[in-house]
């Protein structure tokens, strides 16, 4: 979430920058409607905007309590009591088209066949996130 933050921001700057450059040199304002680079900034700018906005309207959150993990979302919240926690495991998951390797937390429950995954790219601050999960295997095991 950090890069399209930063990214924006700095798209944002170039492209005010550029604007007063180019107008200071041209007074006329067709002379900037007509630039391709102009264009494509604004697509740049639009496109990261739309990615912000979605994340912010999604924005999960993980919750670490003394005895509980709370999910939480726009739509709800969930709480899994340590108690609950049959096993955690942190794996590694490479996506095939792509060269970053994802991180995955399993969550093996007792009332829940299946294990409660938790991607830590997806959260603001995924590097401490499993640094807590590894913290709670320890105790759980």
């Amino acid at each position: 979430m950090d890069f399209y933050y930063q990214s924006l921001v700095i798209y944002l700057i170039f492209f005010v920058v550029y604007v007063l450059i180019k107008w200071s040199y041209e007074d006329d304002i067709t002379v900037l409607l007509n630039d391709p680079l102009f264009y494509i900034l604004i697509l740049f700018i639009a496109i990261f905007l739309i990615v912000v906005v979605i994340n912010i309207i999604k924005s999960p959150m993980i919750i670490l309590r003394d005895d509980r993990i709370v999910f939480k979302n726009r739509f709800g919240s969930r709480e899994v009591m340590f108690s609950d926690i049959i096993n955690v495991k942190i794996g590694r998951r490479r996506n095939k088209g792509e060269e970053i390797t994802y991180r995955i937390i399993k969550l093996k429950l007792k009332h829940r066949r299946k294990p409660l995954k938790i991607r830590a790219n997806e959260f603001e601050r995924g590097n401490e996130l499993i640094k807590e999960f590894l913290k709670i295997k320890g105790s759980v095991n």
